[in-house]
């Protein structure tokens, strides 16, 4: 891959950051759940790895420890998240989701389902279109976790 191509794939990032951010804020704010958006991600990331450490959780939605403590707190306070002391280390504090907020995210992710279906209805989708935009975004999530991977040293 050439100079200009590795550029334009980052152009197509920076495309695809604000819509789908857009999406995934849409679907919550018609939940009216008065959550704030840092709220919403660290729910989304636990939805995706549930049982994280504060200072992982923090790293993940890319935020200070001290920042993501004041949203968990705020979290455990609205009954969405528990926090529980490591077992194995007393000193790591683990947070989880609770019951209430696996529906809270079940049910946003079903308002992307309605939004999109709308939007991409079968009269603008073949069945075969669905198939090369799923197998497109797991690809991108691959290649995204990869960089990390490699930034990182998972």
């Amino acid at each position: 891959m050439n100079e200009k191509q590795k550029k334009e794939c980052i152009d197509v990032l920076f495309e695809l950051y604000p819509r789908f951010r857009k999406l995934m804020y849409e679907a919550f704010d018609k939940l009216e759940d008065d959550l704030t958006r840092t709220q919403q991600i660290i729910l989304l990331v636990l939805d995706i790895e549930d049982n994280l450490s504060m200072s992982n959780l923090a790293y993940r939605i890319c935020t200070s420890n001290e920042q993501a403590t004041r949203a968990v707190t705020q979290l455990v306070d609205k009954g969405l998240v528990n926090r529980a002391q490591n077992k194995t280390n007393r000193r790591v504090v683990n947070i989880s989701l609770t019951q209430k907020a696996k529906d809270h995210v079940a049910a946003a992710k079903k308002a992307v389902m309605l939004d999109t279906s709308s939007r991409f209805g079968t009269s603008r989708l073949s069945d075969e279109e669905y198939q090369q935009f799923y197998d497109a975004i797991r690809t991108a999530v691959r290649f995204v976790y990869k960089v990390e991977e490699k930034k990182y040293n998972f």
